[in-house]
């Protein structure tokens, strides 16, 4: 985003990271039609919840959020899948939510993102894969690598010196291995608590070191999972007023802020992310789990706590989280991401060609919110809303961060969210319609028959309504606002070469392909077919299908639109326009067997006009088979918006007629085909008898039937 010009300059966009983050980016910036890969080192997607050596799951891990107020939007989980699903599951619903979308085709596997430089064009890539290292550009970078990679432990080391064996809760796999050893667990988040129980029954004793209080949440309360009542209160109360009600309603499930023995938390609920147990407490009142307060000092396989107890101890687990590196990024530019001040956490305030997505801690789930933000990140590098001003983001981020100082102190505000909050404001940002870009904003449009009336007028009105757009014709032209490019629609070679020099232009991809070209001209249908029956086939309806053939990859990629110009005279046909009228139906069942295809992959739109004042009529009027009187010519510019309409709206629609009057006889030939051939046979006789057809020779069997060879 660049928020000096309100729209992302053309061009790739690279996501670093194939975790959740980085898979709701991709996924999110496909739909908006912005060309984009993603990189990851693995050999698989899912980032920290596949079970390897370079992430922090573990077998026992699962879900700390539920079902509902974990899952994307537009991917349900599975019903019968138990509230707070397991590691397996998660990782099984992200990749099958990856490959659902068709996310998984655009990413890189098996390769590193070892070093990114800025340019003045946007980034140098430094990327290390399967056939070794490579460079290349992109116009925008977006970090969604996650924040589990950095194990961080106490800073400055405690006192003293330890004889035992320690490891970082990033390592941990399984509890076998810590059979018969006394285990002192440091810290108090989900993976000490899960990692604490796990270890019950295995260890000979199980510590767990609080140096602050907790809040140990039951995973249901009053029959229902617990996060929901705070998502339901998070509707219609502050946070404030709802810590006070979820506090009340613990106490009176009988369930207290605090577990018995552990220490009591000065703060209340909804400080942080949830910690959810149902084990841990009971644990700890059997005795099963001793809770200690802070380290002091360590004194060989003496660990000495603040309140003066001591513990011999075999091994420490270091539950103490993690920090946020990005290692690619000059660190001038980055010097530690858990204080980059982000504008909705995602938008740097003086680098408009990055972006990160991820990058926060949630008091919540994190699939809603990088959902959000990849929907956020996609409506500006689109084009399809304007940047806000940096004034307005150094406000918003300020103000946030006074908010999250007022709330969490200095435990890592830059990075804190309300996530009910946070999605309300994303959201209100998605719908201010004051924030949006002109309705084109970011599209790549291609148009044939560029240099024609409609397509002058097409390229003209995209243009302004903020679209890049090259148009196809037989010669070039640079000197307008729309270039075009030298193409012969009826050559395969031509098409194929005039295609990709559309899209190179377009920096890389096709969102809309408008089928505008055409040809018209007299053709009785008693007659032999001529070369002119021939060159309206040929142009009107095989030129589409090779234009639309070539460009559909892209099209795909981008989740973009088809929209062919068809006629009236597709389903109103009238006499001595054979070809033209052939042709048109034929397009309008092309286009009806392409959706079919390709649907909803993209969106494909036939418009019918009528009658458009233009050269296209030259060679029938000359022929003495003039159009007029019967069929009524219309506006230009009407014709062009009901392609705009086309494009722009949230679903493509099948059929558009461009006047009232258009969609009467368009419903007339279809529901009524025989009484349609009555109009059109009443209007051209009418036509006969007014000697309209007298000196054309092409209508001579015309008027021979009607009586007026003489």
């Amino acid at each position: 985003m660049d928020a000096g010009r309100g729209t992302a300059a053309p061009g790739r966009v690279a996501v670093v990271g194939g975790g959740i983050a980085g898979i709701a980016a991709v996924k999110a910036l496909l739909e908006a039609g912005v060309e984009v890969y993603g990189i990851e080192r693995a050999g698989e997607l899912g980032g920290l919840w596949r079970l390897a050596e370079d992430t922090a799951a573990y077998e026992g891990l699962r879900l700390n959020t539920s079902k509902p107020r974990t899952e994307f939007r537009d991917h349900p989980m599975p019903a019968d899948w138990p509230d707070y699903p397991s590691r397996a599951q998660l990782l099984s619903y992200v990749q099958g939510y990856a490959e659902r979308f068709g996310v998984d085709r655009h990413y890189r596997l098996n390769t590193e993102l070892l070093a990114a430089r800025r340019t003045p064009e946007g980034w140098l890539l430094e990327l290390a894969g399967p056939d070794g290292t490579s460079e290349e550009s992109v116009a925008h970078l977006v970090v969604a690598n996650g924040h589990n990679h950095t194990p961080r432990l106490p800073e400055p080391p405690y006192p003293g010196r330890f004889e035992g064996t320690t490891s970082h809760a990033h390592t941990y796999r399984e509890p076998a291995g810590f059979a018969g050893r006394r285990v002192l667990v440091v810290g108090t988040g989900n993976s000490a608590m899960d990692i604490a129980t796990e270890l019950v029954g295995h260890a000979s004793e199980v510590l767990l070191s609080a140096r602050r209080g907790v809040w140990v949440l039951p995973k249901r309360l009053l029959g229902r999972p617990t996060d929901q009542w705070n998502g339901a209160l998070a509707a219609v109360l502050p946070w404030r007023l709802r810590q006070r009600v979820s506090q009340a309603m613990l106490r009176l499930a009988g369930l207290g802020g605090n577990g018995p023995a552990l220490p009591p938390s000065p703060q209340g609920v909804l400080q942080d992310h949830p910690t959810l147990s149902d084990t841990v407490p009971a644990l700890v009142a059997a005795g099963r789990i001793k809770v200690r307060a802070g380290i002091e000092r360590l004194e060989g396989h003496r660990v000495r706590f603040t309140d003066g107890r001591e513990d011999e101890v075999d091994h420490i687990l270091w539950c103490t989280g993690y920090r946020a590196t990005v290692p690619f990024l000059d660190p001038a530019l980055v010097p530690d991401p858990a204080r980059l001040p982000l504008y909705r956490h995602v938008f740097p305030l003086d680098e408009p060609a990055l972006s990160f997505v991820g990058l926060m801690q949630s008091t919540g789930s994190a699939l809603p919110v990088v959902e959000a933000q990849g929907r956020l990140l996609a409506a500006y590098l689109s084009g399809r809303r304007r940047g806000p001003s940096r004034e307005r983001m150094r406000a918003a981020v300020a103000a946030e961060l006074r908010a999250a100082r007022a709330r969490w102190g200095e435990k890592r505000p830059h990075l804190r969210i309300d996530v009910d909050r946070y999605l309300r404001e994303v959201a209100r940002d998605l719908a201010d319609r004051r924030n949006d870009a002109p309705p084109l904003a970011g599209r790549r449009v291609v148009v044939t028959g560029a240099a024609g009336t409609f397509g002058r007028a097409i390229g003209e009105r995209f243009t302004a309504l903020g679209a890049r757009v090259v148009g196809l014709d037989l010669v070039a032209d640079g000197t307008g606002r729309t270039p075009v490019v030298a193409c012969d629609l009826t050559d395969p070679e031509s098409v194929a070469r005039g295609v990709e020099e559309a899209v190179r232009l377009l920096g890389g991809g096709v969102d809309v392909l408008v089928n505008n070209a055409g040809r018209g001209g007299p053709a009785p249908a008693e007659l032999r077919p001529s070369e002119e029956v021939r060159a309206q086939l040929e142009l009107n309806l095989l030129a589409a299908w090779e234009v639309t053939a070539a460009a559909l990859p892209h099209l795909e990629r981008a989740r973009g639109r088809v929209v062919f110009i068809a006629s009236r005279m597709a389903v109103l046909p009238l006499p001595l326009a054979a070809a033209y009228g052939v042709s048109k139906r034929a397009l309008a069942a092309y286009a009806d067997t392409l959706r079919l295809e390709v649907g909803p992959h993209v969106g494909v739109t036939t418009v019918y006009p009528s009658m458009v004042r233009s050269p296209i009529h030259d060679s029938t009027r000359a022929a003495g088979l003039s159009l007029d009187g019967v069929s009524r010519p219309e506006p230009l510019e009407g014709v062009v918006s009901a392609v705009v309409r086309a494009v722009t709206a949230g679903r493509a629609p099948r059929d558009v007629a461009t006047t009232r009057r258009g969609r009467i006889e368009m419903a007339l030939a279809r529901h009524a085909p025989a009484l349609a051939d009555r109009v059109v046979r009443r209007t051209v006789a009418a036509r006969l008898a007014a000697g309209a057809f007298d000196r054309a020779p092409l209508a001579e069997g015309l008027r021979r039937r009607a009586g007026r060879t003489g």
